[in-house]
């Protein structure tokens, strides 16, 4: 055994600051969302079109296609809405689709015909056919974000 009385050690057990404990927890946290919110999820055309092929409304998709048209903004009972038509296409079947994002809650996004774009938001049917809503952020945090990406810019 080697006692040197020079370089004593003290072994102190000390309790662990709540304070810093917390920030961190924080910081991974915000570090996470801030990940996840900036990689959008992959689009999914043949998922999209089995499901208006079925007539599944109520399913979350992301699609990606060209803006075949930008119609004039409209204003609904629940907001300004921006609007416009995605030529969706997989496995050989094109259909044009209807999209209409609430820019009262979320963001106008810079569309012109012809512009590739990436879009997530419920399906949904009228009398004309399917169309995505829900292409933005819900304010009272009941329904998924939606967004419409376009030249490289998440719009929420």
């Amino acid at each position: 055994m080697n006692d040197n009385s020079e370089h004593p050690v003290e072994c102190t057990l000390q309790k662990p600051q709540r304070s810093v404990g917390i920030a961190s927890v924080a910081a991974v946290v915000a570090v996470t969302l801030a990940a996840c919110s900036l990689a959008p999820p992959p689009p999914d055309n043949q998922r999209a079109l089995d499901d208006i092929a079925a007539h599944r409304g109520g399913a979350e998709e992301v699609v990606a296609g060209t803006v075949l048209r930008v119609l004039p903004l409209h204003e609904g009972p629940s907001g300004m809405h921006e609007r416009f038509i995605v030529a969706l296409s997989a496995g050989g079947t094109s259909l044009p689709l209807y999209v209409t994002d609430n820019v009262s809650v979320g963001q106008l996004a810079p569309l012109r015909a012809g512009d590739p774009v990436t879009v997530k938001g419920e399906l949904a049917f009228d009398d004309l056919g399917p169309l995505l809503h829900w292409t933005h952020r819900d304010p009272r945090m009941r329904h998924p974000p939606g967004f419409v990406m376009v030249g490289g810019h998440v719009y929420e």
